[in-house]
């Protein structure tokens, strides 16, 4: 097992945030293979999905081996360039951040760029955008498509599975959703259950669309039941909530900003051709977006779905040999001893 190294990082960015989350947070940063500190490495920057756990170093299953074993193997073996592989802790009291900045739930963005600050002070690594990926899968896809529309800090994003076209991925999950916040008591009692459980299949569903409100409000003080796109009582709709969710969708971001997309070094974009959430609509009309405004990017969908697919990260991760052409680096370009 490739043991990662552990930070632990006081975030200016998170401190005094509005849930009260923590501002210390967890940074697993995992070595590429021949890793010395003097010769220095690109940098991948993988971000979770929506309620897992901040860290590549566990089995997900009982079956196969961690992600981060995985993606060592393959840098071993010469399909995904050697890099570190760092991974952030961005969670929230809901289970997740989307990694934007947020009015009700903190400053993730901030922390992201933070988080790259201090890994290129503590590692050797090649710290310029165009040495720099990020990537994730689902949320963490999402994040990775919003970080490759509004910050300078990476030239290569990789999203697997990503939120995108909201009328397919979150609009479907409402009914659902309004029904377990209904046989749970309401909303402050569907809450409780984060601590005590069960967290089943339809408690993770409704906490994900509760914690998407908190991640697109725009007004601090924020409550769950008002960040909802409907009135979680009587079930209707409110188009001033929604139409606020709509403008964090990567389609309808993608139009003001083709050209930091543009002019990434990598673009790829992946999905699952029977993804249990819609993801494949909505990533679809997404690819037909970057078409459309002539962003060049990599589309492949897979046999798959939304879970127990990660293997495709190494296919996906593969691609950014295209982006760092260069198998050895310049002799100028190593850590002084």
């Amino acid at each position: 097992m490739n043991t990662p190294a552990v930070i632990t990082y006081d975030s200016a960015c998170l401190r005094g945030n509005p849930l009260g989350d923590p501002h210390r947070r967890r940074i697993e940063v995992h070595l590429p293979p021949g890793y010395d500190g003097v010769r220095r490495y690109p940098v991948i920057y993988w971000l979770p999905g929506f309620g897992a756990h901040p860290g590549l170093g566990n089995r997900a299953l009982a079956f196969g081996t961690s992600v981060a074993d995985r993606l060592h193997q393959a840098m071993t073996d010469g399909r995904v360039p050697p890099a570190l592989l760092v991974v952030p802790d961005c969670t929230t009291a809901y289970g997740g951040s989307q990694y934007l900045d947020s009015a009700a739930s903190g400053r993730y963005a901030g922390h992201l760029a933070e988080i790259v600050a201090e890994v290129d002070r503590r590692f050797a690594t090649r710290a310029q955008p165009a040495w720099r990926a990020i990537g994730g899968k689902s949320s963490g896809g999402y994040g990775a498509l919003v970080a490759g529309m509004t910050s300078p800090l990476f030239g290569a994003v990789i999203a697997c599975s990503p939120d995108a076209g909201f009328e397919h991925s979150y609009l479907p999950l409402l009914p659902a959703t309004l029904d377990t916040i209904r046989a749970a008591g309401g909303v402050d009692a569907l809450l409780a259950r984060r601590d005590s459980g069960p967290h089943d299949g339809p408690f993770m569903v409704a906490m994900s669309i509760i914690a998407m409100g908190m991640c697109y409000a725009d007004r601090p003080g924020t409550t769950p039941q008002d960040a909802l796109p409907c009135d979680p009582v009587t079930g209707v709709f409110r188009d001033r909530v929604w139409q606020r969710w709509l403008t964090h969708d990567p389609v309808r971001m993608l139009p003001a900003h083709t050209a930091p997309l543009t002019a990434l070094g990598l673009l790829h974009l992946g999905v699952g051709e029977r993804d249990e959430y819609g993801m494949h609509w909505g990533a679809r009309a997404l690819h037909a977006a970057l078409d459309t405004h002539h962003v060049p990017h990599v589309y492949e969908e897979h046999t798959g779905g939304h879970h127990g697919i990660e293997h495709v990260f190494t296919d996906a991760l593969a691609h950014l040999w295209q982006t760092w052409r260069h198998g050895q680096e310049p002799e100028s370009d190593t850590c002084a001893a």
